[in-house]
Order: C-alpha cells, then sequence, then structure tokens
C-alpha cells in the first residue's frame, strides 16, 4: 500500500454512501433513509466535504442506515485515530479479510479472503441460496472498468478489514492484478480496540506501525 493522502471520517462517510448509493443490494434501504430525513440523494452524489451542514446530514443517514458509529453494522466498532487515502496493488489482496459474517465466511470457505471466494464462486457453489451472478457481472465489468475505493480498517498495516466493498474485493479475488492503481480509505486504531470489534485482526504479537 502507497500513501496518497491523509483524509479524515467526513470524506469516508461520503465514500461509504457512494459505495451504498450504487449498491443493488443496498441502494433501496439508503434511499429510503435519505428520503425519512428529509434530505436528498445530491449529497452523496455531489456531496462536498467542506460543507459541514453537508457532513452533519450525512453522519445522520450513516446512523439511520447503518447505526454508524456504534450500533448495527457498527456495533463495537473501534474508534479510528486517523484515516489514510492508500493507493493498491495486487500483493495487498492476502492481507485483506472480510468481517466476521456467516455469509462471508462460508463463501471463502472459512477464511475470510477474497481469492478464496472466488474460488468457491467458480465453483458453482451458491451459500444460502444467493446467486454469485452479481460477483461474475462484476468480473466482466471490471476488465474495462475501474471500482471506487474500498473502505478497510486496521491494528497493525498487516491485517485489514473491510467495512465497505466486499463484493468489489471479491471480484479482485479472481484476478488480483486488478487491484494495481486502486484506493482505500484505511482507518487506523490501536489493537486494544481492536480486539473489542474482531479479534481475528489482531496478529498475536506487539507490531510497530510501519510508516508510509
Amino acid at each position: 500500500m502507497k500513501l496518497i493522502r491523509k483524509t479524515n471520517e467526513a470524506e469516508m462517510i461520503l465514500e461509504f454512501l457512494k459505495g451504498e448509493l450504487n449498491s443493488k443490494r443496498f441502494n433501496e434501504d439508503l434511499n429510503n433513509a435519505i428520503n425519512e430525513l428529509g434530505l436528498d440523494s445530491s449529497i452523496i452524489l455531489n456531496g462536498n466535504i467542506e460543507d459541514e451542514q453537508e457532513n452533519n446530514d450525512r453522519l445522520k443517514i450513516m446512523k439511520k442506515f447503518r447505526g454508524y458509529p456504534d450500533e448495527e453494522l457498527f456495533e463495537r466498532f473501534p474508534n479510528i485515530e486517523e484515516w489514510k487515502f492508500l493507493e493498491l496493488n495486487e500483493s495487498d489482496i492476502d492481507n485483506i479479510y472480510y468481517i466476521d459474517y456467516d455469509y462471508w465466511n462460508e463463501l471463502s470457505n472459512g477464511t475470510s479472503k477474497p481469492v478464496e471466494a472466488a474460488k468457491v464462486i467458480k465453483s458453482g457453489k451458491e451459500i444460502y441460496e444467493v446467486s454469485n451472478q452479481p460477483f461474475l457481472d462484476g468480473v466482466e465489468y471490471n476488465k474495462t472498468n475501474k471500482f471506487p475505493p474500498v473502505i478497510l480498517i486496521t491494528c497493525n498495516n498487516e491485517k485489514y478489514l473491510i467495512i465497505e466493498g466486499h463484493s468489489r474485493m471479491t471480484v479482485y479475488g479472481f484476478n488480483s492484478n486488478k487491484l494495481n492503481g486502486t484506493y482505500a480509505y484505511v482507518g487506523y486504531t490501536t489493537e486494544e480496540e481492536m480486539k473489542k470489534y474482531d479479534p481475528r485482526m489482531l496478529t498475536g504479537e506487539e507490531v510497530k506501525t510501519r510508516k508510509y
């Protein structure tokens, strides 16, 4: 991973919501949350992180839609000390993991790794009768198009947990060199904080923070 620049929570939230707004699986729920709050999707599609009112409104959307920062998907979510915008390369695929969730555990044969999930999909096996076609469509799309950034968190610069972008990362599992020149928003937390959220991301030994 290569540091491009430092960033912040407001930009992460904007990019998270952009990713979900483009998701066939989640965009209906997201649009419902936006409408219930009396807001408009333009603050996501044309978001401006220099506008504090927009940032506050997007935070409200994240709270209602996903429970951010401490409920539902984000229950026990660690305190993030800083966010960085990084460029990825194909070697990073082995250090990126799915969240601890039944579907992703089964799809990856218990490894939480996108490359293993790609193997399961290629075998034709479907998990919980959920179609694999969106992944296959994604592979075709990715042949000539780039995906938006994913969102990851880490406590040691060795294991990175996907917060947003599971489907995209699964597509990269089919052809990891497609990761070259793509990007991620990465949140940095402490080992103690990560232990409460997902202890699988600990290395089992003290790791010195690598400086980019």
